[in-house]
């Protein structure tokens, strides 16, 4: 056999082992690309790589970082319950108190009516509803609540909420236009969005507008509310979702100031985004949603 027979088998045989690894290195970098997308989407503890090369180092280098992100959702979690239960301890502190100082105003106003009881029952009933609102927001943060995920059609979602809420506000002028298929929590949904409407009409005149629009991509469902209240100083944007925040817009005394993060949270849960901005005319309120096929009822076991 002759030299350069042999350097010809040589080379193919050279050229058939690199094809081979690369083959195979192609299909562990596939392989790492899919284990990290599927743990984006459902987390979980992932193995690491016994081999001894210099690919094996990013294999294991992404399971650290995977389990660095369960650790700290862990903590997460768990700062949250303890939130919660902490929030839970003092509104029941809070409520047996309150409710016998209800008591005794109401007692005292059949007998001696006069206007300061009256405003302590007010103060009273504004205690109250802020506990109840403050308790529900900590729950969700904390995953107390389980969400039950199902199709839901958004524009009659978003006429039923204004149905409801018109009769508060019969002299705004509301309007609808277009149509979105969403998977999500009604009644949770509801109740995000009607924070936002609710807060739209009560910073625009006696006869504002109120308009929404949906839109809805391949990917994702845009909701946009718009009123023309004249919108809010540009500092107080990025503070709107934040809990008991009082914008200087705001002319309700009786206002927690936590509707609007009860709203970010509920847009959270849906795995979605929700912030303002001011146009010409007054405030725009965008909650962008993705589409998640096959999002299942869920509850968070702390």
């Amino acid at each position: 056999m002759t030299f350069s027979v042999l350097f010809s088998l040589l080379l193919a045989v050279c050229s058939i082992t690199l094809l081979i690894r690369f083959f195979l290195q192609k299909r562990r970098q596939e392989r790492l690309y899919k284990q990290i997308q599927a743990f984006l989407l459902h987390p979980f503890v992932p193995e690491y790589s016994v081999r001894d090369d210099f690919f094996a180092l990013l294999e294991n280098a992404a399971a650290d970082l995977e389990n660095k992100i369960l650790t700290e959702h862990a903590n997460t979690i768990a700062q949250s319950k303890q939130n919660a239960d902490f929030v839970a301890d003092i509104s029941h502190q809070l409520k047996t108190p309150l409710a016998a100082l209800k008591l005794y105003c109401e007692m005292d106003a059949g007998l001696y009516p006069n206007a300061h009881i009256d405003k302590q029952l007010v103060l009273i009933e504004h205690m109250e509803n802020l506990i109840h609102s403050l308790l529900r927001l900590e729950n969700l943060k904390a995953d107390a609540y389980t969400m039950s995920f199902q199709m839901q059609e958004m524009h009659q979602l978003i006429l039923d909420i204004w149905n409801d809420l018109h009769a508060l506000y019969p002299a705004k002028c509301f309007t609808l236009e277009g149509k979105a298929s969403l998977r999500c929590d009604a009644t949770w949904m509801k109740e995000a969005i009607l924070n936002i409407l609710k807060n739209s009409c009560e910073h625009t005149s006696e006869n504002g507008s109120i308009h929404v629009i949906l839109e809805q991509t391949e990917n994702a469902v845009h909701i946009t509310i718009r009123d023309n209240g004249g919108g809010v100083p540009k500092d107080e944007l990025p503070k709107l979702f934040q809990r008991f925040f009082h914008s200087s817009r705001n002319t309700s005394k009786n206002s927690a100031g936590i509707g609007l993060a009860i709203t970010k949270e509920i847009i959270t849960k849906h795995h979605g985004i929700v912030t303002a901005a001011n146009d010409i005319y007054g405030l725009c309120t965008y909650i962008n949603l993705p589409i998640v096929d096959g999002m299942q009822s869920y509850e968070i076991v702390s």
